[in-house]
């Protein structure tokens, strides 16, 4: 009997569950003699991403104690380090993740990587044979171009003064002068990112993140005003131009991180296509089955699924997406090959939701299984 061939590709459900988590969720309530299930959880850089490639590379999870981004307290943080301890993989999420920090204080006008900063160059002390760090880009808290993780290697911003200013996004506006960082990160760093915005506009950095992020109206202004300054200073006194690079993901992390170090960026979707072989393993199944938190216009934007929907509809497969929120309601109700299972649907809110997505996502699944078996 010729099995129907499921592949089971979920994204984490941020702040919620990982990817590895849902998809084994998934794979409960999916069992049967009548389906083959590949299951290979995804990551485009943001929550879930050191999970994902301990693992596809077999790596060693080490815990390290770093200070926090928004208090005078320390917390621990996950990294993975391969076999030959050539190559350290970390996960951005961990260390200024929105997962990190309570809601009441969160605000990106006032929170900087900063502490990354500081991890980066205790990651080269500590391990010193490292080559590279592999660095996932996503669900960070912050929004301050990186700067803040400079910091540690000699930058300083001025006002017209020539006061020395705090390092935060609310005081951008004001900067007159920047120290770049004097000294370098030995390491070479590798990014996996998300998404690929400009760092400023009506697609970037701040005008797409900042409110998810905690951001009024009026810090989403402040913050676009500050961006455009300090992108404005780096071309007119020290000749980089950044205004068309596509550096807006993970708060605009990647200007400061290229700013400190050599840095090759790969995007999701050469991550899922190279190294986890979504496209083929897309075109083998019957059908796909994947999920996340929130599903709306960003998932589109170069996420990891977004880049599966775009995969299914391609390759004209059946495609069941699962997820807490979908943003808005009718997003494929026009769409034969793409299924979606909000789990606001069975509880009718975001809260209950969350709190009970084991329970939503067995829901789906006996909808989906009947689907799939009176389909086949």
């Amino acid at each position: 009997m010729h099995k129907i061939r499921v592949l089971v590709a979920p994204n984490s459900f941020k702040e919620c569950a990982d990817a590895i988590e849902i998809a084994g969720a998934l794979e409960k309530n999916l069992t049967g003699p009548e389906f083959q299930i590949k299951s290979i959880p995804i990551s485009d850089g943001g929550d879930g991403f050191l999970k994902i490639c301990e693992n596809k590379y077999q790596l060693k999870t080490i815990i390290e104690k770093i200070p926090s981004f928004y208090d005078e307290n320390f917390f621990e943080v996950p990294i993975g380090i391969s076999h030959d301890r050539k190559q350290i993989y970390l996960e951005s999420a961990e260390v200024i993740g929105m997962k990190k920090i309570p809601i009441e204080k969160r605000n990106p006008s006032k929170l900087n990587s900063n502490n990354l900063g500081f991890f980066l160059i205790q990651l080269g002390k500590k391990y010193p044979e490292a080559l590279k760090i592999v660095l996932g880009l996503g669900g960070t808290a912050t929004s301050d171009l990186g700067f803040g993780l400079c910091v540690p290697f000699g930058l300083k911003i001025f006002n017209k003064k020539g006061s020395e200013l705090p390092v935060q996004p609310k005081y951008f506006v004001e900067v007159e002068s920047i120290t770049l960082p004097e000294r370098k990160l030995s390491i070479v760093i590798d990014v996996v990112t998300d998404v690929k915005v400009p760092l400023h506009g009506s697609k970037g950095t701040s005008k797409t993140f900042a409110k998810q992020k905690g951001a009024n109206a009026n810090e989403i202004e402040v913050l676009e005003i500050g961006v455009i300054n300090i992108i404005s200073i780096l071309k007119n006194k020290h000749g980089i131009d950044f205004s068309k690079r596509l550096f807006g993901a993970g708060g605009g992390l990647l200007l400061g991180l290229s700013l400190i170090t050599d840095q090759h960026v790969c995007f999701a979707e050469e991550f899922l296509l190279s190294e986890l072989q979504l496209e083929k393993e897309v075109m083998n199944a019957d059908f796909i089955i994947t999920g996340e938190g929130a599903f709306d216009r960003q998932s589109l934007m170069n996420k990891g699924t977004g880049i599966l929907v775009r995969l299914a509809q391609k390759h004209k497969k059946c495609l069941f997406l699962i997820c807490g929120r979908l943003s808005p309601p009718d997003y494929f109700k026009n769409s034969e090959m793409i299924k979606s299972f909000p789990l606001e649907k069975y509880f009718g809110s975001k809260h209950n939701s969350v709190t009970n997505y084991r329970i939503g996502i067995e829901k789906a699944c006996c909808e989906i299984k009947a689907y799939i078996l009176s389909h086949s």
